[in-house]
């Protein structure tokens, strides 16, 4: 029971930071003091130094010896290097749904493209992040492949993060074109189109993301 409850614990402090970071409540290269957190979430340190072990894993925090724990920064050379990864492995995930997608999966990624226009008009960023999200990984579950999935699973968090800070600085309207696009060669059974379509729109979200954080004076 003891160890249930530090872990829930620890569980608790961990997302609460982890979800801080990604919506970008916590700047990059913000300090995180283990006292101060320790003290929001009523608990010792050990919880928030385990949390931020774990987020150090995940790329979202660095631990320096003589400076403690920061959110991590954005580094032209990291966010690229994701997305280059991004665009591989979509491209494959957009080439192998080709061979598993049902109607049903259709209708489902049919469906986010026109939400997510709807909510782009709205102005509700929030939700076209969401629609996004789901968006890309459908089609990396379509893809039945285990070790890329796996691998997609391990930039997720960064993904995400990069793609909600996109809301701040601009989405291309040109996005949801080419996620039709990228939809019709799918289920059109093309898996060189699939791949080729996927793989430019994923560097296209890549020049946008850096050149809309130079226009805000982010400097990477």
């Amino acid at each position: 029971m003891e160890n249930d409850k530090k872990y829930n614990l620890y569980e608790q402090v961990y997302v609460s930071i982890k979800d801080a970071i990604v919506k970008g409540k916590l700047a990059p290269n913000e300090r995180l003091r283990e006292m101060k957190l320790a003290e929001m979430f009523h608990t010792s340190r050990t919880p928030v130094r385990e949390a931020l072990r774990k987020l150090e894993r995940e790329r979202l925090v660095t631990l320096e010896p003589s400076v403690g724990a920061k959110v991590a920064d954005l580094n032209k050379d990291m966010v690229t290097s994701v997305y280059e990864c991004r665009s591989v492995l979509e491209g494959l995930a957009a080439r192998k749904a080709v061979n598993f997608i049902k109607q049903d999966d259709f209708h489902q990624l049919e469906e986010s493209i026109i939400l997510a226009r709807e909510f782009f008009q709205a102005g509700k960023l929030d939700r076209v992040v969401e629609k996004n999200t789901m968006f890309h990984e459908k089609i990396v579950q379509l893809s039945r492949n285990p070790s890329l999935i796996q691998m997609m699973e391990h930039i997720r968090t960064e993904i995400l993060r990069y793609r909600i800070m996109t809301s701040s600085v601009g989405f291309r309207p040109a996005a949801f074109d080419e996620h039709e696009a990228i939809l019709k060669a799918i289920y059109g059974g093309n898996p060189d189109q699939a791949e080729e379509r996927m793989k430019k729109h994923v560097l296209a979200d890549l020049d946008n993301f850096i050149s809309g954080l130079y226009q805000h004076h982010v400097h990477l």
